[in-house]
C-alpha cells in the first residue's frame, strides 16, 4: 500500500526534482510516496502518443490499485477535500493509490472512462511544475489529516 506518482516526462529540471524529493522524503507511514518518471512516446501522431503513454501508465497499476488521472475534465477539489479523499482512499484501498500526469496530449478517452479523474487547476502547468504541485499537495493532505499547523485556512 502507499502512494505512487507517475509522470510522463522528457525534460528534467534539477531544481524542481530537488523540491519534489524534499516533499517525498517528508511523506512517511501510510503516506509514503514513490515517484516514477516515464519517457514520452517518440511518435509524431498525437493519438498514437496518447495511446502509448496511457498504456505505459496503466501497465504500472496492479490489481487492487486505484488509478487517478490528472485531467482537465476531472473533479475539482480544494486541499481540505483532497485530504479527506486521500484518507478515505488509503483506508479503503487494497493496493496503491496512483496519481498519473499524462503526456502532452493527455490520456485516451477509454482510460478517462475506466479511471477516476482529478483536476489540479483551471490553469495549465508545465509537466515538471504539475508534478511538484501534486507532490506538495500530497504532503499538505497528510499534514491536514495529522492536524499539524502546516495548512492554514
Amino acid at each position: 500500500m502507499g502512494l505512487l506518482v507517475v509522470a510522463i516526462e522528457n525534460h528534467r529540471n534539477r531544481e524542481i526534482e530537488a523540491l519534489c524529493q524534499t516533499y517525498l522524503q517528508r511523506l512517511t507511514g501510510k503516506y509514503k510516496c514513490e515517484l516514477e518518471l516515464l519517457p514520452a512516446a517518440k511518435v509524431t501522431d498525437p493519438q498514437a502518443q496518447q495511446e502509448k503513454e496511457t498504456a505505459a501508465i496503466e501497465k504500472l497499476a496492479k490489481p487492487g490499485d486505484t488509478l487517478y488521472l490528472l485531467d482537465e475534465r476531472g473533479t475539482r477539489c480544494d486541499s481540505l477535500t483532497f485530504s479527506q479523499l486521500l484518507e478515505q482512499e488509503l483506508d479503503q484501498s487494497r493496493g496503491r493509490i496512483i496519481f498519473a500526469i499524462g503526456g502532452a496530449y493527455g490520456f485516451t478517452e477509454a482510460a478517462r472512462k475506466r479511471h477516476k479523474l482529478l483536476r489540479m487547476s483551471d490553469w495549465v502547468f508545465p509537466h515538471q511544475l504539475a508534478r511538484l504541485v501534486l507532490i506538495e499537495q500530497l504532503y499538505r493532505a497528510s499534514q491536514i489529516a495529522k492536524g499539524t499547523g502546516y495548512h492554514h485556512v
